[in-house]
């Protein structure tokens, strides 16, 4: 029931919610849970966007999986040049020239 009742009336208002988003160049992440490990989601995001607003985009897109999550945020960072050595748990994972700034 809880399954029927995202997809015929949440979903609809969030694809509209991110029609308007795309409309102002606003970034959107929504995720609504309506079972045990079962999600809806609706993942906007334009040119520019945070940090904070790319990692709840592969926070949902990684549901349980806390290691796809992590290697997600690990790649995004490299790819756009963030520092993985401002984290004392993902400093492990930069360039040899980041650990070397330690």
């Amino acid at each position: 029931m809880s399954e029927a009742i995202y997809d015929e009336q949440i979903a609809p208002l969030l694809m509209q919610a991110g029609k308007l988003c795309e409309q102002h160049g606003l970034a959107m992440v929504a995720v609504v849970e309506y079972g045990k490990e079962q999600r809806g989601e609706t993942r906007l995001l334009p040119e520019g966007s945070g940090l904070a607003m790319h990692m709840l985009s592969m926070l949902a897109a990684s549901g349980n999986n806390i290691d796809s999550y992590l290697i997600k945020v690990i790649r995004f960072c490299k790819q756009e040049g963030i520092p993985l050595d401002e984290s004392m748990f993902l400093r492990q994972y930069g360039t040899a020239q980041q650990r070397e700034r330690q």
